[in-house]
């Protein structure tokens, strides 16, 4: 390569660069003029898109939309704002109407693309609008789905949120589904519906453990007294997982029909067991187990001797029994954990 060849492939690399930052740049200016053109569409049509919300018979609002040129993404804007600050927003009549009579074609086309990122945006929305005229569309997505990847966890979770129990019958398809996927499509379901799920996952005719789990840690989790009977009864079940959810799900309720069935969990093998059952007795403050948890703080494992203290410290005179055992509690660990707590409430009063 003699010298001229070499300058005039400096020259071409120059102006290719050149070129590709102009073409760059001419991009970015494009992009912040039609980022600014949105901007002010929103704001010209935020009055009148509230005024449509309040009253769906003023027109005004739709009329403009109509004749905005980025009419499609400044509503989805404007619904997506209101959703999130509206009280029961998702659950307006109006947004229902807007999302399905603009945004539904457009978001048919988004769950067919092969960019990920805009499938999962849309399947946000189209959560957060209720359309429920895609849910033939998400149903046949999710039976073509072949693992419990994060586009399929929220495709379930959307359904969900569209009030449908088949995300429950698709769950099931994947065994190593967890708990918390299931507590997520509780979540969403409607008052009905997710009694009717509640009781059926209890009754566990379909041997679905992880479900049956996520129902009563649900049921603790919002404070579901309705079941508290049946989660009663599951701390007689023979499997300990299910114990300690049940017993998770009781100091969650803060109420017992039958403190006695409490009693067997204090000489549990299973520390978690006897954790829990310590923590229930002081939160429900049954004054039966007083001298069972000075016992339980002598325990062997750090985790019951300290929930055991605080157990104790929920009762009228914590204080003084904590002082008492401080002193002459047998073990020398359960004399340091009361002592620790003694120290902690006094501490607390001045």
């Amino acid at each position: 390569m003699n010298l001229l060849h070499f300058w005039i492939l400096i020259v071409s690399l120059f102006i290719g660069q050149l070129l590709l930052l102009l073409i760059l740049a001419w991009r970015k200016q494009q992009s912040n003029k039609r980022e600014a053109g949105i901007e002010r569409q929103y704001n010209a049509l935020t009055d009148s898109f509230s005024s449509y919300m309040m009253d769906p018979t003023d027109e005004r609002f739709l009329e403009e939309l109509k004749l905005s040129p980025y009419r499609l993404v400044v509503l989805e804007r404007l619904l997506n704002h209101y959703v999130s600050v509206a009280k029961a927003g998702a659950a307006s009549p109006a947004v229902a109407y807007l999302s399905e009579e603009f945004l539904a074609q457009r978001y048919r086309k988004r769950l067919k693309r092969s960019n990920w990122a805009m499938r999962m945006n849309t399947l946000y929305f189209i959560e957060d609008f209720r359309m429920e005229s895609l849910i033939p569309l998400l149903k046949d997505k999710l039976a073509k789905s072949s693992r419990l990847d994060q586009e399929a966890q929220q495709l379930i979770r959307t359904l969900a949120s569209l009030n449908e129990t088949s995300a429950i019958a698709a769950l099931a398809k994947y065994p190593a589904a967890p708990a918390r996927l299931y507590i997520d499509v509780f979540k969403r379901l409607d008052e009905l519906t997710k009694l009717d799920e509640l009781d059926a996952a209890l009754k566990n005719e379909s041997s679905n453990d992880t479900l049956k789990h996520a129902a009563v840690s649900y049921i603790g989790m919002a404070g579901m007294t309705l079941f508290l009977p049946r989660i009663e009864e599951e701390l007689q079940n023979s499997e300990i997982e299910m114990r300690i959810q049940a017993l998770k799900a009781v100091l969650h309720l803060q109420y017992m029909n039958s403190p006695s069935a409490l009693a067997p969990f204090f000489q549990s093998q299973s520390w978690p067991e006897r954790m829990f059952a310590a923590q229930i007795a002081g939160k429900l403050q049954l004054s039966r187990y007083k001298e069972t948890l000075s016992e339980l703080l002598g325990d062997p494992v750090w985790w019951v001797r300290y929930s055991s203290a605080e157990a104790l410290t929920q009762f009228s005179e914590g204080d003084i029994v904590l002082t008492h055992l401080a002193e002459s509690h047998p073990d020398r660990y359960a004399r340091d954990m009361a002592n620790q707590w003694k120290t902690s409430l006094l501490g607390s009063e001045q």
